[in-house]
């Protein structure tokens, strides 16, 4: 029977742009970036792996053969008491594990009083009193006592509590020993060999000749828990017999680390692979963010020209409440636009109509800002209506004309410089009608309120405050009304700010554990699919593939 040859399928990648020369060289930087980017990983992978060879050989090449034989009867013998002693401590503690359920009193085991604690574990009174001795003596240093001075006082003077130190009675805790209180202080004063790291000091401590341990005992009818070794079956090995189980756990320790090497280099490919598909798939979830910040842009952008768009409204609306107010005033001191001097004179004039000249007196303005109105009909002009003075017509000559020379039109000689154009009443020609018109009143307006202001020069009292007002409006773009109608503060607009960024940060921190979550969760599939722990999925089996 063939096999099967599987193919996976190809990445996918981001539609490309037609036509699109700034897209294509985006793409070609960016793959040159991965490519680069490889190139340097692999290259310094490499390079670690060599340098790690060249110290194993240099290690070897340099070895000291003495260097392993010098100590190795100490370190045998060492190694050999540290498993009895180990050996020992388990056994006492699997007794009193069985006295804590059929004796707490320790005494048919021969063990000390045990007790229980909360989380289940057992322990005995004597330890328990150790540690709290411990905890003591460090709250007594934390606290500021110096134990160093007091403990050469008590060694040159032989006496174990030195009464006349106020300070080392205050020290001493409720319901301890004063006399071992006094024995733990010099011992600790010992252990402070000055030249000896914390850890040499531990392992002095470890390796420190110390009493035999009692025996415990386990009476007949119990027996150890199931799955538990009895520990208390190897008391009374021989050095033989313990250095043959030092030496075993030292090679199991060894073959469990050269498997775990073996496991680590023989997945590297697959967990290669894994890694390339989530970093795949990361980067396919940040192209869709792409398309989702464009539609927020959009949105954000319609609604900031609604909101310019308000704000202007809003903006001419004050205006003319100011501009009435401050003709009214202008009106009761006796100044109008009908008894200043020079009003008359302002004209309108439209730019850019190449020499045409607009009747604005035929013009009535609407409501609306674009509605200009003729006052002849009352009705919109009509866009489409041409003036009587550019039209042209065809002339008949009374002479025929052949079938080739149907198409042609007769051509007047009107001159070259002579230019005829109509005028179009579409939005733009009459936003700027409008917009001229406005300027003019406001010229007009500017100059009765020049006469008001010319008239309070002279006192002591000021111009009011609705002659001082802007003529025209006044839009200030992105600051926002506030629901009481006022225009918010600068520091107001940095707040709001601050909190829509930090806004924004949170949904784009949200979308990256996401995405991670997402990517992680397709590396592992991709790692199992290669391991074998799951079917495969997503590669097609055609006949072509077929070996």
């Amino acid at each position: 029977m063939s096999d099967l040859v599987r193919v996976a399928p190809a990445p996918v990648q981001a539609p490309q742009k037609a036509n699109d020369k700034e897209w294509e060289r985006k793409q070609r930087l960016r793959e040159y970036r991965v490519a680069s980017r490889r190139e340097k990983r692999n290259r310094k992978a490499d390079e670690k792996k060599q340098r790690k060879l060249n110290a194993t050989i240099l290690r070897r090449m340099t070895r000291n053969p003495e260097r392993y034989t010098t100590n190795a009867d100490r370190n045998r013998l060492r190694d050999i008491e540290t498993e009895r002693r180990k050996i020992q401590t388990e056994a006492i503690r699997q007794a009193e594990r069985l006295a804590a359920e059929h004796d707490p009193g320790g005494v048919s085991f021969n063990v000390g009083p045990v007790m229980m604690q909360e989380d289940g574990r057992v322990i005995s009174l004597e330890t328990l009193r150790k540690r709290q001795e411990k905890s003591a003596l460090e709250q007594a240093k934390t606290d500021g006592l110096n134990i160093e001075p007091m403990a050469d006082k008590l060694k040159s003077s032989g006496q174990l509590v030195d009464t006349s130190n106020q300070a080392c009675l205050t020290a001493i805790p409720n319901g301890m020993n004063p006399d071992r209180f006094a024995q733990m202080i010099v011992a600790k004063s010992d252990l402070n060999t000055t030249g000896m790291s914390k850890t040499q000091l531990k392992k002095k401590a470890a390796l420190a000749p110390r009493p035999p341990l009692p025996k415990p005992i386990i009476p007949e009818g119990i027996s150890t828990p199931a799955g538990e070794e009895n520990w208390l079956a190897l008391w009374d090995l021989s050095d033989h017999q313990l250095e043959r189980r030092v030496i075993k756990e030292k090679k199991k320790k060894a073959a469990d680390r050269k498997t775990l090497r073996v496991k680590q280099q023989a997945g590297q490919v697959e967990r290669r692979v894994a890694r390339d598909e989530k970093r795949r798939v990361y980067r396919e979830v940040r192209f869709t963010w792409q398309a989702i910040k464009g539609e927020q842009s959009k949105e954000q952008t319609k609604l900031r020209a609604m909101e310019d768009e308000e704000s202007k409204k809003i903006a001419v609306a004050v205006n003319k409440v100011d501009r009435k107010a401050a003709l009214d005033h202008c009106m009761q001191l006796g100044f109008t636009l009908a008894n200043t001097p020079g009003v008359g004179a302002i004209k309108p004039r439209v730019k850019g109509l190449k020499g045409i000249k607009v009747d604005f007196d035929a013009i009535d303005i609407g409501e609306s800002r674009n509605t200009i109105k003729s006052e002849t009909n009352k009705k919109r002009v009509d866009l489409d209506e041409v003036p009587n003075h550019v039209r042209t017509n065809d002339i008949p000559t009374g002479v025929p004309r052949n079938s080739e020379e149907q198409e042609e039109f007769i051509k007047l000689d009107v001159g070259e410089s002579q230019e005829h154009e109509s005028l179009q009443y579409n939005h733009r020609f009459r936003r700027k009608l409008r917009r001229t018109i406005d300027d003019v009143q406001v010229r007009r307006e500017l100059l009765v309120r020049q006469r008001a202001l010319d008239h309070y020069a002279g006192k002591s009292e000021g111009p009011p405050a609705v002659l001082l007002t802007p003529p025209k409006p006044l839009n200030v773009r992105g600051r926002r009304i506030l629901e009481n109608g006022a225009l918010e503060t600068a520091k107001q607009e940095r707040v709001w700010k601050r909190e829509e960024s930090s806004e924004k940060n949170r949904a784009a921190r949200i979308l990256r554990q996401q995405a991670k979550q997402v990517a992680v969760e397709a590396g592992l599939q991709k790692h199992a699919e290669l391991t074998g722990r799951l079917p495969s999925r997503g590669l097609p089996v055609s006949g072509e593939e077929k070996v």
